[in-house]
């Protein structure tokens, strides 16, 4: 199964290369040219926040032709077309539809120029996740109750005690609801 991040980078780049036929897992001996080949990508994780972790992605994406030049020009196209989104690709649906206002913020794709009629694309880019933990309901609190005394003798100007007012509860009720 293709994660939704790599689904819509797969997306992107063949509708930007001209809807390129896709190679995924091993590039048969008599490929179609021109076409393109998504190997597994690279993943390195790391700590983000006591809430999340982070994968980093590396993604060497070939692109092949006749040529070198040809493959080159192709991953030309699609360097361009995502620096001119901004480096923000669409995320889509399960369904190929793209999701409004979603998106997949990628580093600056590289290209460089193989042997052999082939290019190869880079691009890398960081997924930021939950713990399962983090998603579990915890127990919040649902009041808070405090109690501010002043030591008697102890005065306060009164542009201080002003601005304190608005801050200021009744002495009988001393409960302060949080939603």
């Amino acid at each position: 199964m293709i994660e939704q991040e790599m689904a819509s980078i797969i997306k992107f780049v063949l509708t930007r290369a001209g809807e390129l036929p896709p190679y995924y897992w091993n590039v048969p001996q008599h490929f179609t040219i021109p076409s393109a080949y998504f190997p597994p990508p690279e993943i390195d994780t790391g700590g983000e926040t006591l809430c999340t972790y982070s994968m980093d992605f590396s993604w060497y994406i070939k692109l092949f032709h006749q040529t070198a030049q040809g493959a080159y020009s192709i991953g030309n196209m699609i360097v361009t077309a995502i620096r001119g989104v901004r480096n923000l690709i669409p995320l889509i649906a399960e369904d190929g539809r793209e999701i409004v206002g979603n998106f997949v913020r990628v580093s600056d794709p590289k290209l460089k120029m193989l042997d052999d009629g082939a290019a190869q694309l880079t691009i890398n880019w960081r997924s930021r996740r939950l713990y399962n933990d983090a998603l579990e309901e915890k127990n919040r609190a649902q009041s808070f109750s405090f109690d501010v005394f002043m030591k008697s003798g102890k005065e306060i100007s009164d542009a201080y005690a002003e601005a304190l007012e608005k801050y200021a509860i009744p002495l009988q009720s001393t409960v302060i609801q949080t939603e």
